[in-house]
């Protein structure tokens, strides 16, 4: 299927389909954190082990709003609370 003329393909990010990999215990990091932004979202990532202190392994992955195609499932999960997101005011 061709994409109409003058709309160029848009891609999307999922990140319940990406691996976050640890570069110090080399093991792969699990999502614990989601909260949405003006312009974007934010995913955190931790290990979940005992070997990392999260504060120096952290991960945080940031998501242009219309890339993202993960916003309804990761509302879904238990790590997310809506009074935690900074949503911007409409004033």
């Amino acid at each position: 299927m061709s994409e109409p003329e003058g709309f160029p393909e848009t891609h999307v990010i999922d990140v319940f389909v990406m691996s976050v990999k640890c570069g110090n215990c080399d093991t792969y990091q699990t999502i614990v954190g989601f909260k949405k932004m003006a312009e974007h979202n934010v995913y955190t990532y931790e290990c979940e082990n005992d070997l990392c202190d999260p504060n120096v392994t952290r991960t945080i992955l940031e998501v242009p709003k219309h890339l993202d195609n993960s916003v309804k499932r990761a509302e879904e999960l238990p790590y997310y609370s809506k009074d935690a997101s900074a949503e911007p005011d409409e004033t």
